[in-house]
């Protein structure tokens, strides 16, 4: 199964195809990866079943629990808008993910040093004023399971400082990762209601970071 997802993957650097990339919009780039991501879930027989939400224009916060390895496979399958994705320095060490970093300009930070994380948060503000989306998985690490840990409301404040809109994303059994291929087994992925600035701009961080928390976790139960 790693075979077939490094394999997907690197497709997009080989030949005129990576060439063509190279050099490409983020939009391009994007739009490239997820259809890598769509005929891979095609490829192995495990839909992505999400529903269809017509999205803002503009940039967007998207909020995720985080639950597996394959997020953000899944998320960028069921997530037509172009979005860069925060995501720990760990990571860039792993093959595939650095790979997917030089396409979606993944945005990395040191949990151990503050300055990374302050670095991440004007990175992120940056891009959101710049007219393109991010998301952010509030909880830091995986849950492995249906339970969403306590979000850390600091991965907000970039909505706060670009004053852009924010739209929470559920991701209901993605912790089983790729035993859902195994059994053949949809992933589902539920992107929720859309908070603009006006709606949640005389919240502070705390009140707003457990209001998304709980949304997510009610979703998770009642569907």
């Amino acid at each position: 199964m790693f075979r077939l997802l490094k394999g997907g993957i690197y497709i997009l650097f080989t030949g005129s195809k990576a060439r063509r990339l190279k050099n490409a919009s983020f939009e391009e780039r994007y739009k490239a990866a997820r259809e890598c991501c769509l005929k891979f879930f095609k490829l192995v027989k495990t839909p992505v079943i999400y529903n269809d939400v017509k999205l803002p224009e503009g940039p967007v916060l998207f909020v995720s629990n985080h639950q597996g390895t394959i997020d953000p496979l899944v998320i960028v399958a069921a997530l037509e808008k172009p979005t860069t994705f925060i995501s720990k320095q760990e990571n860039k060490k792993i093959p595939i993910i650095s790979t997917w970093a030089s396409l979606l300009d993944l945005i990395y930070f040191d949990r151990d040093d503050q300055a990374s994380a302050i670095k991440m948060l004007r990175e992120s503000t940056r891009w959101l004023k710049s007219g393109k989306s991010v998301l952010v998985f509030p909880e830091g690490t995986r849950s492995k399971s249906k339970k969403v840990n306590e979000f850390h409301e600091a991965s907000l404040k970039p909505a706060y400082l670009a004053k852009a809109s924010i739209v929470p994303i559920t991701l209901h059994n993605v912790y089983e990762d790729f035993n859902n291929i195994k059994s053949k087994k949809p992933y589902r992925i539920t992107i929720g209601k859309l908070q603009t600035y006006e709606i949640y701009k005389d919240k502070n961080l705390e009140e707003l970071a457990k209001e998304l928390q709980q949304e997510i976790e009610m979703t998770i139960q009642t569907q």
